[in-house]
């Protein structure tokens, strides 16, 4: 009987020890997926809402400023630019025209830079250029490789995320308008971890205050930092604690490609850049973080670019349970659209 009950009470024991041990792993992958080990830095009144703006439509993406002026591209009116000043007070809606029109159009998008613009689609791919004095376009890129993302570097100059037609990995790179020749591909820019195509997702930036390129990891925490050479000067890191990619990969046969398996665990959806500082829009919530935050906010997170700090982080809080979708940073302002409004927030610095 002794015998018998001394067995009962092991087997008891290596239940509970059993269940404590998957109890703790599955509180360390909460941890890791989604309550990271960090402390954000909530500051109050870093950030202060200063007014809105109605577009009465959510089809709007930044397209650039220039002396003190926001343009916004539309995607159900690809040719079509609206400007509106940094106050949100006044807003004028310019049509594009461009000289070529027996390309095929699908998706066309617009950047601005000084006082050009540029239209561009990169799955044809094809490149325009313009004055805002008249915008007027002329196609000055119709051949290359097929790229994802586009900026302007300066008047002629572009730094693009290109697609590898040999094996479909990304590559950083840049095309010089005026002599395509001139087309640079810098392979060690983006680093690989899995593939080179999904692991490498990320977001492409120019900061024209310090001649910069960035280049902003979706699914780690990392980001790099190179000239207008496309030659790396160093990587930083987010606050929190994803420096693997955590994504499964599946093939689809009938397709030949691949595609995600489940999933993937989005670290860094979107990203901004403006002067000293580096805006990450981060999906990872830290220690002491509630839930009601993350339920009602999209968490903004500031970085010094000169040290690599991060500095602190503030919400910008969704309108009528619609999140943020695009933002950008200009100067000491920061613009977030969200549904059918431009919104303008304050940001403070010590």
């Amino acid at each position: 009987m002794r015998t018998t009950n001394k067995i009962i009470s092991i087997v008891i024991a290596t239940g509970i020890g059993i269940l404590a041990i998957v109890i703790l792993f599955n509180a360390s992958e909460n941890i890791i997926h989604y309550k990271n080990n960090f402390i954000r830095r909530f500051t109050q009144h870093r950030s202060v809402q200063a007014n809105e703006m109605n577009l009465n439509y959510n089809s709007y993406y930044f397209a650039g400023e220039n002396k003190g002026k926001i343009y916004l591209g539309n995607i159900t009116a690809p040719l079509q630019i609206t400007e509106i000043d940094t106050a949100l007070q006044s807003k004028k809606v310019i049509h594009i025209q461009l000289k070529q029109t027996n390309l095929p159009f699908h998706a066309p998008q617009i950047r601005i830079y000084q006082n050009n613009f540029y239209v561009f689609e990169g799955t044809i791919p094809y490149i325009f250029k313009g004055s805002t004095s008249n915008w007027t376009a002329t196609l000055k890129v119709h051949s290359g490789w097929y790229f994802s993302q586009l900026e302007p570097i300066d008047t002629v100059n572009m730094v693009i995320r290109y697609i590898n037609p040999k094996n479909g990995q990304s590559n950083i790179g840049s095309i010089n308008l005026k002599d395509t020749t001139k087309t640079q591909i810098a392979p060690k820019l983006l680093q690989k971890q899995i593939d080179g195509i999904f692991d490498t997702d990320g977001s492409l930036h120019w900061n024209k205050q310090n001649h910069k390129v960035i280049y902003v990891y979706r699914y780690r925490n990392q980001y790099s930092v190179a000239n207008n050479k496309l030659q790396k000067e160093y990587s930083g890191n987010t606050i929190d604690t994803i420096s693997k990619v955590k994504i499964e990969l599946a093939k689809v046969k009938s397709h030949n490609m691949k595609t995600f398996a489940k999933p993937p665990l989005i670290v860094n959806k979107m990203s901004a850049t403006y002067g000293n500082y580096l805006y990450v829009n981060s999906t990872l919530p830290g220690l002491y973080e509630s839930d009601a935050l993350w339920k009602n906010a999209s968490i903004i997170d500031i970085y010094n670019l000169t040290n690599k700090s991060y500095l602190y982080s503030f919400p910008i809080y969704h309108i009528q349970n619609k999140k943020m979708r695009s933002f950008s940073v200009v100067g000491q302002n920061a613009y977030a659209l969200i549904d059918n409004k431009l919104i303008r927030y304050k940001i403070k610095f010590d």
